[in-house]
């Protein structure tokens, strides 16, 4: 009899038990032990629901809140998927993720069509972390990447498109709706709105963000490519609806737009392009607005902070430079005025500064500075300018305030003098051939975009060109290998120096990879730099710039027809050339930049260039 027979049967059973057993140890997700080493792997739908299913249960024997396990997505998942958290329209518990998920730059699918208004991830606890995820889709309910934020979020986005039908939510926002972590270097891509009901005229959405809604932690680094379009809201921003609570945001960009209609005008609105409302110690410290804000409300919003509550000695609002245009409609007992600022739409606290050492360079239908001001503006802001060759307006309340809000030209915030620097403090990245920008904003490109200048022509701080009255050839900033161009043909660009073909307005674009401004002028007259007479192969043409007609002298070359053309170089007329001296009458042409092409046996001999006023 073989003894050893049943001992190596036994030993089998053994090994196949641990090979089994090993299988299934690694069978969670899609592999991995959930160490920071050797995360467990998501790569594809079930992985995703085998976490979901994990969370929501809350299983404390195996998961609970997944404190101190990682996870890390391995593959962009295209099918739509669930969503995580068991927090759903306030009802059922809330969990908190105290996990560590990395998104590793992937994106996920969100399911559109689900019958609940839900974040992606509910609660991030203290101890969780997420990071790197990319959201896409087409969800109707879609509130926000996170509901609540109490740790940490970094480099996450949000790309999610929102398509009919639009579902009554009290707010959408690109990352999280309440933060009370950290939140960095996120970056919302989607635009957002909200729709009025036909029967109730009510709003659908009451919050709308790209980063956050409720602020009472920090946000840093983060980015608005977004544009929001709200009616009968009562808060509209780029990065912040609500800053509170010693709760900071820095280091910011918003460079979508901004359209907000209050309708009903029966709430107040608060609208910006970096935050709608501060107060309770909260700052915005070295941010960027790039966004145009267009509004029709009951009150002024601001190219960086729509309205300022803040109480205490913290200054709210500190080195921050608006590049954006604001265009507002102020509509108060059916009166209608022009309003926004530059800065601050409105200041309401007596008891605190409103900001320091902050720029505007956008045009703006209100005051420069700050809008609406009740209180002694002395006290409440300092070392605040504004470029007036780009901005119409003046300071606060529509005044300069000397030491608060001035006026300067684009060649005294530009550059790296002295003067400047003396103005606007250690908070800023100062450099030849471009206004300041925020410290920790100086590499990023959108930045160097919006610090491009142009420099129109002045002869003193009283006369000087401005974007409305342009009439002298100017130069524009070429520093960071940026690009320009016009839209309308009535400009030429040679290197840094601009010419003036046409009366009209303008679009110029000035461009660095995939990020751009537009800078609006309007041409009221013509300064050309060419000689009163232009001689070409010996042939001459003058006056230059000319008036109803120009003279023109073949001396003794032969020529027979005379075309002009305009510089998109359409043919405008032909003149039969019958003697050395032939006048071309040119009082039919509108004011802009021609061509005299002199022709000889059908061959042409000689083009001038000539300028018609």
């Amino acid at each position: 009899m073989n003894t050893k027979t049943p001992i190596l049967q036994k030993t089998f059973l053994t090994l196949l038990a641990c090979i089994v057993a090993s299988i299934n140890s690694f069978a969670q997700f899609g592999g991995g032990s959930g160490t920071e080493e050797d995360p467990y792997q998501i790569w594809n739908k079930s992985h995703w629901d085998e976490f979901a299913t994990e969370f929501n249960s809350h299983n404390e024997e195996n998961f609970g809140d997944f404190a101190g396990i990682h996870l890390r997505l391995m593959h962009d998942i295209t099918e739509t998927v669930n969503i995580m958290p068991s927090f759903c329209n306030g009802e059922g518990e809330t969990y908190n993720f105290n996990g560590n998920f990395h998104g590793a730059g992937h994106s996920i699918n969100i399911y559109p069509d689900s019958t609940q208004t839900c974040s992606v991830f509910g609660i991030i606890g203290e101890n969780g972390y997420l990071d790197s995820l990319q959201i896409a889709g087409t969800p109707y309910y879609f509130t926000s990447l996170v509901y609540i934020n109490q740790g940490v979020v970094l480099k996450c986005t949000c790309n999610v498109e929102i398509t009919p039908p639009i579902v009554p939510i009290g707010y959408r926002v690109g990352i999280c709706y309440l933060n009370e972590g950290i939140i960095e270097e996120c970056i919302n891509l989607t635009d957002f709105s909200n729709t009025i009901h036909p029967d109730t005229q009510e709003s659908d959405t009451y919050f709308i963000a790209g980063i956050v809604t409720f602020n009472h932690g920090t946000i840093r680094h983060c980015i608005n490519m977004g544009n929001i379009s709200a009616k009968d809201i009562f808060s509209a921003a780029g990065l912040v609806n609500w800053s509170d609570f010693h709760s900071i945001t820095e280091h910011c960009i918003n460079y979508g737009n901004l359209s907000v209609q209050n309708l009903s005008q029966s709430d107040e609105c608060n609208f910006g392009g970096i935050c709608g409302w501060v107060q309770n110690y909260a700052v915005i410290q070295n941010c960027i607005n790039m966004g145009n804000i267009d509004f029709s409300a009951t009150i002024p919003g601001g190219g960086i902070v729509g309205i300022n509550y803040s109480e205490g000695d913290v200054i709210p609002v500190i080195n921050c430079l608006n590049i954006g245009n604001i265009n507002g409609t102020i509509t108060f007992n059916n009166q209608n005025t022009n309003g926004g600022g530059g800065i601050l739409g409105c200041f309401n606290s007596a008891l605190s500064n409103a900001f320091s050492n902050c720029l505007n360079i956008g045009k703006v239908t209100g005051s420069a500075i700050i809008d609406s001001v009740t209180y002694d503006t002395l006290a409440l802001a300092t070392n605040n300018f504004y470029d007036k060759q780009m901005c119409l307006s003046k300071g606060i309340n529509e005044a300069d305030v000397l030491d608060s809000a001035e006026g300067k030209l684009t060649t005294q915030l530009t550059g790296t003098s002295p003067e400047l620097q003396a103005m606007l403090g250690d908070g800023w990245s100062y450099a030849e051939g471009r206004y300041p920008i925020p410290l920790g904003l100086e590499n990023d490109s959108i930045a160097l975009v919006a610090a491009t200048p142009v420099y129109l022509h002045f002869e003193t701080e009283e006369e000087y060109n401005h974007v409305d009255s342009v009439s002298k050839n100017f130069t524009v900033g070429l520093e960071n290998n940026v690009s320009w161009d016009e839209a309308n043909g009535r400009v030429s660009f040679s290197d840094e120096n601009v010419t003036l073909l046409n009366l009209g307005v303008e679009n110029l674009t000035v461009s660095l990879g995939d990020y751009s401004k537009n800078v609006r002028i309007n041409i009221v007259d013509i300064e050309t730099s060419a000689p009163s007479q232009t001689i070409e192969n010996g042939i001459s043409a003058y006056p230059n710039p000319a008036s109803d007609y120009i003279n023109l002298n073949l001396n003794g070359i032969q020529a027979d027809k005379l075309e002009i053309y305009d510089i998109a170089g359409k043919l405008l007329s032909t003149n039969n050339l019958n003697s050395e001296l032939e006048q071309i009458f040119t009082g039919d042409l509108k004011p802009g930049l021609y061509f005299l092409k002199i022709c000889g046996n059908d061959q042409n001999i000689s083009t001038l260039r000539f300028t018609k006023n």
